[in-house]
């Protein structure tokens, strides 16, 4: 394990445990346990709705602008209000997608670097991060500028080999060969890719969770989730993966690395064509081809549920109002999905054979691959012997 790899340990109560097992140089099993109790739901319980959604905003430790408009109009729905003016839902889609692009950047340019010996790029990010973060951002002139500033990073600082030719790469050769000629992600994906193809999980991938509206979240799921469903979610009784993988399995160079069992990479790649696309909302939000970011709908009288797509994945909320009040609040959030008992991450952390460094090195990376909401510690047992990796990196801000 470089030390460029090597974190700060985080409380066992805020870390999520991953413990694998290696047998005859390769990993035979993995479980791993998120903290329980860190939903930031029941502070709302009993307040008035624009009290809560201020609450909620203020001790979300991720997305809490996406915290905030969920619950907003989760509350909506359940009075049976009217949709905002469409300048409000405009507003509200950019103020989303930078929230979402500002946490993308965090991971792209702070925490993925230092995992492969570059430096972390600190002074552009925190450029960036106050702007993204700042309210005057939500104006259309505003978004609209800082918008395609993000693009031009995008196509000049992380992938500028992808963008300066007009073809696609033809294979994984050129594919390498396209990173490798420009761009700070391009530098770390040849990398990664460097590292060699995983095995097919076994019992296959877990399916890739599409994009669905409030409405057929509620319609799947229910009036009020059951504990069982917070906990460890499904979709059609299966886990599922939720994030930008999830949203660009069908581009092109996302899957020709799929296809050559590159599903680290392919996750880095498409969060950077997240980016891209969060960009491209702050400048024109609400356009026809993409869903927008946040709805709400009610299922039955006085409930409300509300989706929300984060630069992680979706998160979903569910309301009950009574005399006016939030009488009950839960929240699904995205680690449930991506880091489920039986989800993504224990499919794919077993199989692979390699040294053992290079195993405990390939469980952290494929962890911050699938954007952990919490530090992450490994322990890999090896023939009986037990080796711990410190906390992993902390969580993007979203």
């Amino acid at each position: 394990m470089r030390a460029a790899m090597q974190h700060t340990p985080a409380d066992d109560e805020t870390v999520i445990r991953i413990t694998a097992q290696r047998s005859g140089g390769r990993l035979v099993a993995a479980s791993l346990t998120v903290p329980a109790g860190l939903s930031p739901a029941p502070a709302v319980i009993g307040l008035a709705p624009h009290e809560a959604v201020a609450a909620l905003a203020a001790r979300a430790v991720h997305s809490p602008r996406a915290h905030a408009h969920a619950l907003r109009l989760a509350c909506d729905a359940a009075l049976g209000l009217p949709p905002p003016e469409l300048a409000h839902q405009l507003a509200t889609e950019r103020e989303l997608a930078a929230e979402a692009a500002d946490a993308h950047l965090q991971r792209l340019l702070i925490d993925w670097p230092p995992c492969f010996g570059f430096e972390a790029r600190h002074s552009r990010f925190g450029e960036l991060h106050r702007r993204l973060a700042a309210d005057a951002n939500t104006t259309a002139a505003a978004s609209f500028a800082l918008g395609g500033e993000v693009l031009d990073l995008v196509a000049r600082e992380l992938l500028a080999g992808f963008f300066n030719r007009i073809r696609l790469p033809h294979g994984l050769a050129d594919f390498i060969e396209r990173a490798n000629a420009g761009g700070a992600l391009g530098s770390v994906l040849a990398e990664l890719i460097g590292i060699g193809a995983s095995e097919a999980p076994a019992g296959g991938s877990v399916q890739l969770l599409g994009t669905l509206s409030a409405a057929a979240w509620a319609a799947a799921v229910g009036d009020w989730p059951s504990d069982e469903f917070i906990a460890t979610p499904t979709f059609a009784g299966a886990p599922a993966e939720t994030g930008p993988l999830a949203r660009h399995a069908l581009s092109p160079l996302v899957r020709l690395l799929l296809d050559r069992g590159h599903r680290i990479s392919a996750r880095l790649f498409a969060k950077a064509i997240d980016l891209a696309d969060c960009a491209s909302r702050m400048r024109y939000p609400l356009t026809d081809n993409l869903p927008p970011l946040v709805d709400a709908a009610s299922p039955a009288a006085g409930i409300g549920v509300a989706r929300s797509e984060t630069a992680r994945g979706v998160l979903l909320l569910w309301v009950r109002l009574a005399e006016g009040r939030i009488a009950d609040c839960v929240i699904v959030p995205v680690a449930a999905w991506n880091f489920h008992p039986q989800g993504a991450f224990y499919r794919e952390a077993t199989g692979w054979a390699g040294e053992h460094d290079a195993a405990l090195r390939r469980l952290a990376l494929l962890a911050l691959a699938l954007d952990p909401s919490l530090p992450y510690r490994i322990e890999l047992i090896d023939n009986g012997r037990k080796a711990k990796k410190p906390a992993g990196t902390p969580a993007a801000s979203d």
